[in-house]
C-alpha cells in the first residue's frame, strides 16, 4: 500500500500529539555524597500540547493550547502546504474523529489519505520516540513560562540529528 501511494507522488508520515507542562521532569543527576539536593519547582500547572509528523526526511510540528479536531485540523493543513501529497498514519485519538475533520477530508480527497493504527499500538508509531529528546531537554529544567519551553523545544524538534531514526516498515 505504501509504495503504491509513493508511486503516486504522496509523502508518507506519521503522526502523534503530546503535552509538556512547566512542572519540571526530574531525571536522574549527580551530587557530592552526603549533601542533601533540593529541586526548585514551578507549581503552575499550564502545559502546552505538541502536534508532530514524521516522514522519512523531516519532523512538522505545531504548537496548540489543546487537543481539539480544530487545531489538528489546522496542523493538517499546515502538512498539506508544506507536503503536497500526504499519506498519514495517525491514532484513534478522541481528536481525529468527528464532523470538523470529516469536513476537512472531503475537501482535500487527492492530497490527503488518513490511515488508522491499530488500537493500543502505540510502539508502531515511529513519532512517539521523537518526543524522548524533547523530555530529556527538558529534564531539571525550571521554565517559568511557555514561551521558554517552547524555545526549547523548537530547538530540540530543528535537530534533525538528534531525531531517531525512522522505522523501515514506512520506508519501503
Amino acid at each position: 500500500m505504501v509504495q503504491r501511494y509513493r508511486r503516486k507522488g504522496f509523502v508518507v508520515a506519521a503522526q502523534d500529539e503530546a503535552t509538556f507542562g512547566l512542572i519540571p521532569l526530574i531525571a536522574r543527576g549527580w551530587a557530592r555524597r552526603g549533601s542533601h539536593p533540593s529541586v526548585l519547582i514551578n507549581h503552575k500547572n499550564t502545559c502546552i500540547n505538541v502536534f508532530g509528523a514524521r516522514s522519512q526526511r523531516s519532523f512538522v510540528f505545531k504548537f496548540a493550547k489543546r487537543k481539539r479536531q480544530r487545531d489538528f485540523v489546522s496542523f493538517l493543513s499546515c502538512i498539506l502546504r508544506r507536503w503536497g501529497r500526504v499519506l498519514l498514519f495517525i491514532d484513534n485519538a478522541p481528536a481525529h474523529h468527528g464532523k470538523v475533520l470529516a469536513a476537512f477530508l472531503r475537501g482535500h480527497r487527492k492530497t490527503l489519505r488518513l490511515v488508522c493504527f491499530p488500537s493500543y499500538t502505540p510502539e508502531l508509531n515511529p513519532v512517539e520516540p521523537c518526543w524522548k529528546p524533547a523530555r530529556r531537554v527538558l529534564a531539571n529544567r525550571v521554565l517559568r513560562t511557555l514561551p521558554a519551553m517552547q524555545y526549547h523545544l523548537r530547538k530540540t524538534f530543528s535537530n534533525s540529528k538528534g531525531m531517531p531514526y525512522f522505522y523501515h516498515y514506512l520506508r519501503d
